[in-house]
């Protein structure tokens, strides 16, 4: 991992059910992972980003137990982004 920011969101998504290996980070429900490695990311535009996919996903998930999976996934991303950015 290149940047402090990448250890301390590390921790928080681990701390909601996230596995790391190597420099991934693997959602609880595996429907998504990213890479750790950018020196200096723009987390703040990356959770902007995951807020819009987690707002799309809300209105499938009564549809599609998938949708549901992904859904939970992206809110535990944004939260943990969101404690990281907010302290």
């Amino acid at each position: 991992m290149q940047d402090a920011q990448w250890s301390l969101l590390t921790r928080y998504l681990v701390d909601r059910g996230w596995t790391c290996r190597n420099d991934t980070l693997y959602a609880p429900h595996e429907t998504m992972s990213f890479t750790t490695t950018e020196v200096h990311p723009d987390l703040a535009l990356f959770r902007d980003r995951m807020s819009i996919a987690a707002e799309a996903t809300a209105a499938y998930v009564a549809q599609s137990p998938g949708q549901s999976e992904l859904h939970d996934d992206l809110v535990s991303l944004v939260g943990a982004l969101g404690d990281l950015l907010d302290n």
